[in-house]
Parts: structure tokens; C-alpha cells; sequence
């Protein structure tokens, strides 16, 4: 096996938000450390501020706490570049120093979308959706430009042994967007490896509640206010279920929050923003149903981006034994079948499926361990067991 004893890992903003992708940078290197014992491992991202910067100790005990892992500190370094990416001057300067930093690695791991190019000994890009070619998306302008764009795409395709789709969904959809730019270098350095998910029951057993749950981040993206509207029009809901809205929000999310409060005067729905995630562990393991709204009225053919590319917070909830009543778009449907949890196409198929839920608890108790069988296998031993087999293969 390939040994690696210095990894990297580039995940964008990690200081300022907290979602999908960072969960997933964050037991990448959980999984990396268990894989390769006496490899040191450094986060690279930016940091806007002097004063938000942390230590490496007290950034590792900050992401432990905040995603439920327990990654070794004293193994663990992180690199935060001094950034302005409000100018495109920033931008070039950033990306350039990103190239550097990553010269020193003898792995690095691209963990963010877009193009950015690296030079370490092996580099691979964990494709959580695709951005498109240079080239695509300056078509219109000067051809000369477009013929740079498109020799800049090639050099992306070339710099990485590795493109890591997460799901079948974005596999497809990555080998289509670049289709044509170099599909035999595609196909062969193109790999599926499902997130990994760590088993929310094994954690703390509690007693369920008549709770529906939502775990999401607070933005217009999720279409929270759909999954809302569903509850409020549901009278037998509001009367026998509270339906609990978790996640993150910063800033800029602020205004959108305010308007979903103002839908939730009156109603038995609580908001839980920023917790860590020993209380969304709690909240798991109380909630019987598992809500997901994300690629509400998208058209897949012209807008894929905007749907859930795999829905790691699902099989989290699965795993921890509540019922996923989700849309049927994007990776929800590589996650969830017709034993262990529903998939709707309207809202009032949403409202319909869960009340069954509600008023059969002898389906709901059958579908709640479904669910749990059908997590396993998104599960951090299958990752670890497929991440290392592909570092192996590695050459």
C-alpha cells in the first residue's frame, strides 16, 4: 500500500460555515488517520480575519465537538491564508497560495467545488457536485479566450489522479458537464465513494417522540418554508406531532430565518440553529419521521446543481432510527427505498405519507428498523474499507 506521511486537506471556509461538506472533509480525516497511523494531516482554508483564527488544538476540538468525531490533535495541524476574495485580485492571490501550501503534501485532497489546481505528489478531488469547464461557462466570449479556457480545463482534468464522485447522482452529472473535454481520462480516474456516516443510535438510545425532524442549513436553498407550509396544513400534524428545525445559519441567512418565523407563530414548530452535534444526536434519537426538501420544483436537466447530490443528514437520521419521508430528486433516491421510508413528488404527497406514518406506528416501528439496516451500509467502516482499497489502487 501506498504510505502517505503528510496529507492535506483544502476545504473552503471552514471557519464560517458548517454543512455536508464540511462533515464530510472532517471524517475524511478522521478516516485518513485510522488508515495511516503516523501520517500527520493539515487543514488548508481561509480565514478573513486575523482574530477568527484558532489554533490547531483549539480548531481540532472545535470541528470534534461540532461533527461528533474524535480526531487526534496532536496529529492534526491547520493552515489558514490571510483572504480577500471580495476583489478577483484576492481570488488569483489565494488560489496561488493554495497551489504552494499544497506543493509541501505528499497527498491533498481538493474538498470544496470549483477548479483550482494543486501540486502535490498525489492530489484527488472529492466531487460533491461539478463545477463546470472554464471554457462552458465563457463561451460567449473572445474564441481566443475560450481556446485558453478550454486548455486551463484540460490542465485541471490533468493535475488530479483522482475525481471522488459521492454519489451516482453526481457521478453522472460530472461525467456529462465535462463530457468531451478528455473522457478517457474521466472514465478511468473517476470513482464512486459514498460519504460516511456514522451510526447515530450506537451514540445514545432514547425513547421516541411524536416528532418530525428537520436537519438543514438555514437558507432559501433548502425550501424550508415548503416543508412548513406542509406541516401547518395538516391538522392532524400540528395536533399530535412538533415538527423541530435544526441546523446552521450565519449572517447572511438572518433575513431568510425571519421569514420562516413569522410562518411558525402559533404552530408547534421550534427552530435549534448552531447546536452541536451532541444535540442533534438527541434530536435523532427522539424523532420518529425525517423530513428533506432540498430540489423542490428543480428541473434536473437545467438546474442538478441545486438539488441534494446525497443527503448524508438523511442517512444520519436513518441510522438513528427515524422514518425519511424526502423528495424524490437527486441522491435521496440512491438512500432511501420503498422498505424503510417514502419519497414524494408533491407536497401533498408529503402531508399523506406522513400522516400514514402517524396513524400506523406498527408500519412506522417496522420502517424505523429498515431504515437502520439500510444506513449500514453508508456506514464510516464501509468508507474507511472502500477509502483505503482506493488509496491501494493508487499509483
Amino acid at each position: 500500500m501506498n504510505h502517505f506521511n503528510t496529507i492535506g486537506l483544502y476545504i473552503a471556509d471552514i471557519l464560517y460555515g458548517t454543512g455536508g461538506t464540511e462533515s464530510y472533509t472532517v471524517k475524511l480525516c478522521y478516516a485518513l488517520q485510522l488508515i495511516y497511523p503516523i501520517a500527520s494531516i493539515t487543514f488548508v482554508s481561509e480565514c478573513y480575519k486575523k482574530s477568527d483564527a484558532l489554533s490547531s488544538e483549539d480548531f481540532v476540538k472545535s470541528i470534534n465537538n461540532t461533527y461528533g468525531v474524535n480526531i487526534d490533535f496532536k496529529r492534526t495541524a491547520v493552515v489558514f491564508i490571510p483572504t480577500d476574495k471580495s476583489t478577483k485580485i484576492g481570488s488569483i492571490i489565494l488560489r496561488k497560495r493554495l497551489e504552494s501550501v499544497s506543493s509541501y503534501f505528499d497527498l491533498f485532497f481538493y474538498c470544496s467545488r470549483g477548479n483550482y489546481m494543486f501540486k502535490a505528489r498525489k492530489n484527488i478531488h472529492i466531487i460533491h457536485f461539478p463545477t463546470k469547464p472554464i471554457a462552458v461557462q465563457k463561451k460567449d466570449a473572445n474564441p481566443l479566450i475560450v481556446q485558453y479556457e478550454k486548455y486551463k480545463d484540460r490542465a485541471y482534468l490533468k493535475t488530479y489522479d483522482l475525481f471522488l464522485t459521492n454519489s451516482k447522482f453526481t457521478d453522472k452529472h460530472f461525467k456529462l458537464i465535462w463530457q468531451g473535454i478528455n473522457d478517457e481520462k474521466i472514465n478511468k480516474a473517476t470513482r464512486l465513494c459514498y460519504p460516511p456516516v456514522a451510526a447515530i443510535s450506537e451514540m445514545q438510545e432514547q425513547q421516541k417522540e411524536k416528532m418530525i425532524l428537520v436537519l438543514s442549513r438555514i437558507e432559501k436553498s433548502k425550501h424550508l418554508e415548503t416543508l412548513i407550509d406542509a406541516y401547518n396544513s395538516s391538522t392532524y400534524l400540528k395536533n399530535h406531532y412538533r415538527l423541530v428545525i435544526a441546523g446552521g445559519c450565519t449572517k447572511k441567512d438572518e433575513l431568510y430565518k425571519k421569514e420562516l418565523e413569522k410562518k411558525t407563530r402559533g404552530s408547534n414548530i421550534s427552530f435549534i440553529l448552531n447546536a452541536p452535534f451532541s444535540d442533534i444526536v438527541k434530536l435523532y434519537n427522539s424523532a420518529e419521521i425525517f423530513w428533506h426538501c432540498k430540489g423542490f420544483e428543480i428541473d434536473e436537466s437545467k438546474e442538478p446543481e441545486l438539488m441534494e447530490h446525497f443527503g448524508m443528514s438523511t442517512v444520519e437520521a436513518m441510522s438513528a432510527g427515524c422514518v425519511p419521508v424526502v423528495i424524490n430528486a437527486g441522491g435521496q433516491k440512491e438512500i432511501v427505498d420503498e422498505k424503510c421510508g417514502y419519497r414524494w413528488d408533491t407536497v401533498n404527497e408529503l402531508v399523506r405519507y406522513t400522516e400514514h406514518l402517524a396513524q400506523n406506528p406498527e408500519q412506522l416501528v417496522a420502517m424505523s428498523l429498515a431504515a437502520k439496516e439500510q444506513a449500514k451500509q453508508f456506514s464510516f467502516d464501509v468508507f474507511i474499507k472502500n477509502m483505503k482499497t482506493i488509496l491501494e489502487e493508487l499509483d
